[in-house]
């Protein structure tokens, strides 16, 4: 793994009239790591990302990619940039098909529609989406297979840094393990470097190299899943009591 440094947040605040949704938080992410991004509900994780990919400006701090400053910037040219992401909740395309919705996301790189989806194609069968439903409208296919798309979708657009927001809620324990294998492969065989929002601990810790917890929007702790899954803090904050 690369010591090289793809993502710094260094200062991180962000409110929502009297709310702290994030308090002078910092972390950095290297490349080719898949970092667990995990904390209680409204913890600040995806106050995170939003303001990381440009849908919110933070009150203080800075982000760089790549060490280039990208604090405030527009989600569009974040995006070009390389930074991508999933969303919490699957944002279904019902009268589109499902290449169509990955070829969208090719679009972002190319001009040229019959090149974007022979690459839309090409991300499809690397995530295991069955070809024979490559057709199919948004409205027909199941919750696993929207959420395979999102994945593709976000993957076409050939990002650097990929943020994966809870993309195993819902799932059975099956499915689970195929996001698993999916993630882990975008990563080692595509070389992207994840952050991966995640409430099921199963999936985050398995995949993981590093965990970062947040905790009312600040920084609880960081480190291994194996340090962090016996750390005292972390579990009185899931809990709401101390570790006896």
């Amino acid at each position: 793994m690369s010591n090289a440094v793809v993502l710094e947040v260094s200062g991180l605040s962000k409110r929502f009239g009297g709310i702290v949704a994030l308090n002078n938080v910092s972390l950095k992410i290297t490349k080719r790591e898949i970092v667990g991004i995990i904390g209680p509900n409204g913890a600040g994780k995806t106050t995170l990302v939003n303001c990381v990919t440009g849908i919110y400006r933070p009150d203080s701090g800075k982000v760089f990619f790549l060490g280039e400053d990208i604090t405030g910037k527009p989600p569009h040219l974040i995006a070009l940039k390389g930074v991508a992401r999933t969303w919490q909740k699957i944002r279904p395309f019902y009268n589109m098909s499902v290449i169509e919705a990955v070829t969208a996301g090719a679009l972002l790189r190319t001009k040229d529609v019959l090149k974007a989806r022979e690459e839309a194609t090409e991300v499809l069968e690397f995530v295991g989406f069955p070809k024979s439903k490559f057709e199919m409208l948004g409205r027909n296919i199941t919750l696993i297979e929207h959420k395979l798309v999102d994945l593709a979708r976000a993957i076409a657009t050939k990002p650097k840094l990929l943020f994966i927001d809870e993309v195993v809620a819902g799932l059975r324990p099956h499915e689970v393990d195929v996001i698993a294998d999916v993630v882990r492969r975008v990563n080692r065989e595509m070389g992207i470097t994840l952050g991966v929002i995640e409430h099921v601990m199963r999936f985050v810790m398995s995949i993981s190299d590093r965990i970062v917890v947040l905790h009312e929007g600040r920084l609880l702790t960081q480190g291994t899943p194996a340090e962090v899954a016996r750390d005292p803090l972390v579990v009185e904050a899931y809990l709401g009591t101390k570790p006896v």
